[in-house]
């Protein structure tokens, strides 16, 4: 269930994309680069706030799991808190993405921290269930990050130096979250087959490795153009001003590629754990 909800919601994010045709606009030309740079630093800050936040959330779910009998029966004898939980993260990136120009910033930080930790829930399960289940269960855990981080920074860098316009493929990247939606759907209750199984986490790999170079492009080239117009705000006709939108604006492609790296993260995993078997 969590791994379809966070393709859903990552097709949701690039079915809304980063105002595509801003170049009719905005004057691309009014901003420096060097600002864009700055400005992106900013986006992967709070990313990594994200990340840094689920990795405390987790922390926190196992030593209460391993220290409350009341509490571990709460989340291992019922489905409810995955469900809220579930339900919760899916409306959180709805409203940050959907909301991007209306939004007061001090709400659109707080929901994307509320949001980060959320997803340490997961996090803390998994971890528990890795170290049953396997000897070196934790040891695949950090494996399974650190092959993410190198993967993640190799393609972010990629959609950063690129000289090619990677949005052009947004429709594209948007049909691949679909088609492995329906497909994880299918062999979940229909197919469940190991070899299909297998071959739908190496696309979900493929598919969000190729979404992290899309989105850094997308940042960079459109996300970050806006953010740093002076007329952008007027000439959107948003409900916040210039300030304000900006923030929003980083905050929004934060959560963007918090989810490429979690979702990579989750299928690097999934694969490490056919391998160790």
């Amino acid at each position: 269930m969590r791994e379809k909800e966070r393709n859903a919601a990552s097709a949701e994010q690039t079915r809304q994309g980063y105002y595509e045709g801003t170049h009719e606009v905005i004057d691309i030309g009014m901003v420096d680069e060097e600002a864009i740079n700055g400005y992106i630093a900013k986006v992967f800050g709070w990313m990594f706030i994200g990340l840094i936040v689920t990795a405390l959330s987790t922390v926190a779910i196992i030593y209460a799991m391993n220290t409350s009998y009341a509490f571990q029966d709460l989340i291992m004898g019922s489905q409810w808190p995955f469900l809220i939980a579930v339900i919760a993260t899916f409306g959180l990136v709805w409203a940050i993405s959907g909301r991007v120009t209306t939004m007061n910033p001090g709400t659109c930080k707080a929901l994307f921290i509320l949001y980060a930790a959320l997803n340490g829930l997961t996090f803390g399960f998994v971890a528990i269930l890795f170290a049953y289940m396997y000897v070196d269960g934790l040891y695949t855990i950090g494996l399974a990050f650190g092959i993410t981080a190198v993967s993640f920074g190799i393609m972010a860098v990629y959609g950063l130096i690129t000289k090619s316009d990677l949005t052009r493929f947004g429709n594209l990247f948007f049909m691949g979250l679909i088609g492995l939606i329906v497909a994880s759907f299918a062999n979940a209750f229909f197919i469940r087959s190991w070899g299909f199984d297998f071959l739908i986490i190496v696309f979900g790999l493929l598919l969000f490795m190729g979404l992290t170079a899309y989105k850094t492009n997308m940042i960079k080239n459109h996300y970050a153009r806006i953010a740093l117009s002076p007329n952008a705000a007027e000439a959107y006709g948003t409900s916040v001003d210039q300030e304000g939108l900006a923030s929003n604006l980083a905050i929004s492609g934060a959560l963007s590629l918090y989810l490429s790296f979690i979702n990579m993260f989750w299928y690097i995993l999934r694969l490490l754990a056919r391998i160790r078997r």
